[in-house]
């Protein structure tokens, strides 16, 4: 008895529907295996340094052009954007494993966040969490940080990159400079 072997051919669109197919698995993995270190596009900004009414101090990021902040944040926000833009900004100060998206924390950004709450209080579930977060970083009072991170990220479900810790003023510069040339 004759064993017979069939050999089975792709046609063109298999071959390139299998080809971005490993592409996208190439991806993820790369992702994964990079995390923090994937590599990152710098912008153009200025990184200054404020004193604190209390004799510290704290950094401030200029982007040069940029959308208005109002444009930024409109009063139509979501309570779930307002959460992420909270959450992106919290990644300037604090430590942990993994930090997915990154905004700077402006003094800017921080006034019109509450602005909007303020205006929309009864629309938002958090509001009272977020106000009381913003209230203090409008304070430069950043002591609770990476609790105000985790609050927001345990909101949003997060299941990686739960905040360590808070960054060093160096740690802090040196994690901004990732991002502005």
């Amino acid at each position: 008895m004759k064993e017979s072997k069939t050999k089975f051919k792709f046609t063109k669109l298999q071959k390139i529907v299998l080809s971005i197919g490993l592409l996208g698995l190439l991806a993820v993995i790369g992702f994964g295996i990079f995390g923090e270190n994937r590599p990152i596009i710098k912008k153009d900004g200025t990184i200054t340094e404020k004193a604190t009414e209390d004799g510290g101090k704290i950094i401030e990021v200029d982007e040069g052009i940029k959308e208005p902040v109002e444009e930024e944040f409109p009063l139509t926000m979501e309570d779930y954007e307002i959460a992420n833009k909270i959450h992106a900004m919290s990644h300037q100060k604090i430590e942990a494993d993994e930090k997915w998206g990154f905004l700077p924390l402006t003094t800017e950004r921080v006034t019109r966040l509450i602005d909007v709450i303020e205006t929309n209080k009864n629309e938002y579930t958090n509001s009272n969490l977020y106000l009381r977060i913003l209230n203090r970083w409008l304070e430069n009072d950043f002591s609770q940080i990476d609790r105000d991170h985790n609050e927001v990220w345990s909101l949003q479900g997060g299941t990686i990159g739960k905040a360590t810790g808070i960054l060093s003023y160096e740690e802090e510069l040196e994690y901004i400079e990732k991002y502005y040339d």
